[in-house]
Formats: structure tokens, sequence, C-alpha cells
């Protein structure tokens, strides 16, 4: 016979925030080894490190400021949580170096998950074999590094990006792949202007009749880069951490990429790496 258990008293606790992350190469928010510390603008030297939790969400307690909202046991209404509101800065490291890092504003507490209000609505890709799916809005979106490990068969295009003009790196540069006018990977470029778009190949081509046939892994397609930039003024130095917000503002920013890049060719399994004529580096206008 169990022994009957009495309850004498529930304590709860709520989470300031709770944080899903997107990796659109894999198509999933559950990543571990993630590095977040949520930083209160007003005391910048206090940090708190979020914890990953089963379900893939990132979440943190113990932010200063919110201790008597996190233990309150009164009523849970809206008022409750509009009055605790206070601002803080959110930091997301990867020491496996899979992903590019980056900060962003927060005012905590946030009721469910932090819902990422700019998404680049302009660059939104489709849900089927592109790279990040629809399905990236409402996430905070994770960009692939340069160093990182691409994860099975997947197309890869490489490039060191310039100011043109003025030879400096293009730090933090936002830039897309498109074939057949539809973008399917999206890049960031680190403080050194490498970037890397790691994306899934579309259908392949229906085969050409020839004799003799060609071999079943002969698949190209041809696709289109395109850069959005918003450059530093010559006397600021590029951050070591971009601040994502900033990030996806350039969207609305295009620039022309030297040379034209309507007629870049990928071949599937092999990573094409795109530079200007007699350059290292590929560069952009920052007129």
């Amino acid at each position: 016979m169990k022994p009957r258990v009495q309850i004498w008293e529930r304590a709860t606790r709520r989470a300031p925030i709770g944080l899903s992350l997107w990796d659109a190469v894999t198509a999933t928010h559950l990543l571990n080894g993630l590095e977040i510390d949520v930083v209160a603008r007003a005391r910048p030297q206090s940090r708190t490190r979020a914890f990953v939790n089963r379900s893939g969400i990132y979440c943190a307690m113990g932010l200063p400021r919110l201790r008597d909202f996190e233990l309150g046991n009164d009523e849970d209404d809206v008022e409750i949580w509009r009055t605790a509101l206070r601002h803080y800065r959110v930091e997301v490291r990867d020491p496996s170096d899979r992903f590019q890092p980056f900060t962003f504003d927060a005012d905590l507490p946030v009721r469910g998950l932090f819902n990422w209000t700019s998404p680049i609505k302009s660059l939104i890709l489709p849900t089927d074999n592109g790279s990040p799916p629809a399905s990236m809005v409402g996430h905070i979106p994770l960009f692939s590094k340069p160093s990182r490990q691409v994860p099975g068969t997947f197309a890869v295009v490489r490039s060191q990006l310039r100011e043109n003009g003025t030879d400096r790196p293009a730090a933090w540069c936002l830039l897309t792949v498109s074939i057949d006018k539809i973008v399917r990977g999206v890049g960031v470029a680190d403080k050194e202007g490498r970037v890397v778009i790691i994306f899934p190949y579309p259908e392949r081509p229906r085969p050409v009749l020839t004799s003799p046939l060609s071999a079943i892994n002969d698949f190209r397609w041809n696709i289109e880069l395109a850069a959005y930039y918003v450059p530093q003024p010559a006397t600021i130095l590029a951050p070591d951490i971009p601040d994502l917000a900033a990030i996806l503002g350039q969207s609305d920013s295009p620039c022309t990429i030297f040379p034209e890049t309507s007629q870049l060719e990928i071949e599937y399994g092999k990573s094409l790496t795109v530079r200007s004529q007699d350059s290292s580096f590929l560069f952009v206008n920052t007129v």
C-alpha cells in the first residue's frame, strides 16, 4: 500500500525568458552547447548564463532586478508582467565554432517564448529545399561560421568580402544565394569578411539525353549572389560581436557586387568559392 502524500505548500518560479534558436542548415532548434548570457543594461557587470531544457529552449532565471517577479506567488495577470519589465542585453556565442556570435536587446520578462520581431521579411525562403525555411520566423536565427563543418551533403558557397574602394573587410555583411530567382541560403560574414552559405540542394534538373549518358551525380545549377551591407564610418572599427537587429536591418540596403554574379554555377558535391577577377576577395560597393 502506497503511503499518502500531503502537499503542504507548492512553490512556483517564473522564467523571465525562453529562447528558441533556429539552425536553418539542419532545420532544427534542438541545439546544445551554446553560451547565452543575459546582461542587465543598468548593471553590465552582472550576467546570467542561460540553460537549455529537454525541449531545446534556452531559459534564464535569477536575473538582476527580477527576483521578486520570479518568486512571486501573487495572481498571474498581465499587469504583473508589465510592471516587472526591465531592459536587458542577450549575448549568444558558440564555443564549437558552428555559428556566428551576436547580441540583441530584450525587455524582460516575456510570456512564452521570446518572439524575434525583425525577421528578414523580404528574404523569407521556401520551406521545401530552402535554407533557411519560412519556419525561421519567430525563432532567433543562427548563421554558420566559415569554420563550421558541413553536416552531410549540402551546397556550400564561400567568399571573403571586401569594401570596394577602401579594401576594408565587409564585416557582418549579409549575403544571399538564389536559384531560379528564389533565395535558397543566407549567410553573414564575420569580422574579417569571411562568409559561408550552406543550404540544401534544390531538386535535380531534368537529365539531358546525351550519348554517352552523363554521370548520376553530374548536376549543376546557376546561382546568383546578392549582398546587403551598411558600412561603418572609417573611424569606427567593426564590433567583435554584432547586433542581430543591425545585421538583419541591412536587408533594406542592397549593394552591388564586383563582378556581376549572375553567371555563377554550383556543381553537386563541390563547394564554390566566389572571388572578384584577379583577386582573392569579392568586392561589394559601399556607395
